[in-house]
């Protein structure tokens, strides 16, 4: 039977991965175990967690516990976009108001210090925000540059009025620690501050001064300008398809889609449900643009946007 693992639990699933301490391990366990389906696909799984957690709990507790801090977020949902940009260009403001997350606005420069994720929606899936400290020339703290590698994609946001001049700063800032923008890192550039008289102007200039080189999205918060066109772009930019999975005999969950990169096959799939299922399934069944309905595969199909699979075992 196919274990038909949640998105939660592969979140709890990576929060275990990247935990450093006994107790945040234990912790990301305890919330795969409560998360996973319960049924007999995930009998042995269930298991293994549970011999885990037992182990871990033998150990002696980390010195640091709970104390240690660090500013790296753990990649949640279809992909880590992060926010970069120079002072006071509506970053904050971005992810206050497409997220649940509250990080400090204000009127004045340098407000954002730490890095703060939230969950943007999209359609059946969700992007995780990070809201970074803006970038300048005298300062910027190491992890910032370590946020941004890490990051699948980012938002250079930007006033309108000085979209030119904060991408060079951006562009040459991240360049000076190796992060060449397009050559290296994908990148979005997003301008705000459009809602004043004279914006749609401004943003013709700067397209023109930009040679085309970038497309800009134009967005604002105040009116919902452009956010529907920001998801879609970044959907994109993140070359990932979504893809549903069922149970024999029953439908598929279109509720919870795993996001896979462009051009995964089948076996991708199986190993992200469960690393041991690619090497103990049979074949699956396709519904979908990539196959007629019902096709019997095999693990090296390739999977595209919107495909239904079912893996048997």
């Amino acid at each position: 039977m196919p274990a038909n693992l949640s998105p939660d639990y592969h979140r709890a699933e990576d929060h275990f991965r990247q935990a450093q301490t006994v107790e945040d391990k234990i912790e990301a366990l305890e919330e795969m175990l409560r998360v996973i389906p319960k049924h007999k696909g995930t009998d042995g799984l269930q298991g293994d967690i549970k011999a885990r957690i037992a182990k871990l709990k033998k150990q002696p507790a980390s010195k640091a516990g709970k104390a240690s801090h660090s500013h790296l977020i753990p990649r949640e949902g279809a992909g880590q976009i992060a926010l970069v940009g120079p002072p006071n260009t509506g970053k904050s403001t971005l992810v206050a108001a497409l997220t649940h997350a509250t990080p400090e606005i204000a009127a004045y420069p340098f407000t954002t210090r730490d890095a703060t994720p939230g969950m943007m929606r999209y359609e059946d899936i969700a992007f995780q925000l990070v809201d970074l400290p803006p970038l300048n020339d005298d300062h910027v703290e190491p992890w910032v540059f370590d946020m941004v590698r890490r990051a699948d994609l980012l938002w250079i946001v930007v006033t309108v009025e000085n979209a030119v001049d904060g991408l060079e700063l951006t562009r040459r800032i991240l360049a000076s620690k190796g992060i060449e923008i397009e050559a290296v890192k994908r990148a979005l550039v997003v301008t705000t501050g459009i809602d004043r008289e004279g914006a749609e102007e401004d943003i013709a200039i700067v397209d023109e001064l930009l040679e085309h080189r970038f497309t800009l999205t134009p967005v604002s918060v105040m009116t919902n300008r452009g956010i529907d066109e920001l998801a879609r772009r970044t959907f994109t930019a993140l070359e990932i398809v979504r893809v549903y999975t069922k149970q024999p005999g029953k439908p598929a969950d279109r509720q919870a889609p795993f996001t896979l990169p462009r051009g995964a096959t089948v076996g991708d799939l199986a190993a992200r449900v469960h690393k041991d299922l690619a090497a103990s399934m049979k074949h699956a069944r396709i519904w979908g643009p990539s196959a007629f309905d019902g096709q019997v595969v095999h693990v090296d199909h390739v999977l595209v946007e919107g495909d239904v699979v079912e893996i048997h075992i």
